[in-house]
């Protein structure tokens, strides 16, 4: 808000003026909340109470769980669902963990922890390190997307999804097989 020409605020100096409140009420606020801390600490007594064998071993065997978190990347299928029965148009769409999908470039250009989505309908997935062939039976996904819905005859199918880099390579790890039948 500016004040009229009788006040000495103008409108920078009345949001500079906020601010310095704003600070001086923050600062205060945790001057306080510490000093709270402190006396809390302060009247239960200066020395911590000795854990119990139980709680330190409950204390390692969760550090030791969450250090063995898997921040492996992957990719999966999140549809259609493995062993599931669907109609054509088969809608398909997968996921991926720890990993970063990005569309092709030109020219084409490797980036570590990143590549596109391929599938191969009705066939097994390729080795590790292997170019997946830009044709039949194979999709790319060089656009970066995770879906698509393809037209598939009644009968049993199975489909590879394999994560290749910026130029085509299968990575390891980075493949998952459903299989699913369309009615």
């Amino acid at each position: 808000m500016l004040y009229d020409d009788n006040s000495n605020l103008t409108g920078e100096k009345t949001m500079a003026r906020i601010v310095q409140l704003l600070t001086i009420g923050f600062r205060s606020m945790v001057l306080g909340v510490t000093a709270l801390a402190f006396v809390s600490v302060m009247a239960c007594g200066s020395e911590p109470a000795e854990p119990e064998p139980a709680a330190e071993a409950e204390e390692a065997e969760a550090a030791a769980e969450e250090a063995s978190m898997d921040m492996t990347p992957g990719v999966f299928v999140i549809a259609p669902e493995e062993g599931s029965t669907v109609s054509s148009p088969v809608t398909m769409e997968f996921g991926h963990e720890h990993f970063t999908i990005e569309p092709i470039t030109d020219p084409l250009t490797v980036h570590e922890g990143a590549g596109h989505h391929h599938i191969g309908l009705d066939t097994d997935c390729l080795p590790v390190g292997e170019i997946i062939p830009q044709a039949s039976p194979w999709v790319h996904f060089g656009d970066g997307s995770n879906t698509i819905e393809m037209q598939l005859e009644p009968g049993p199918h199975r489909v590879c999804l394999q994560i290749g880099d910026g130029e085509h390579r299968t990575l390891e790890g980075m493949s998952a097989e459903v299989t699913f039948t369309v009615e």
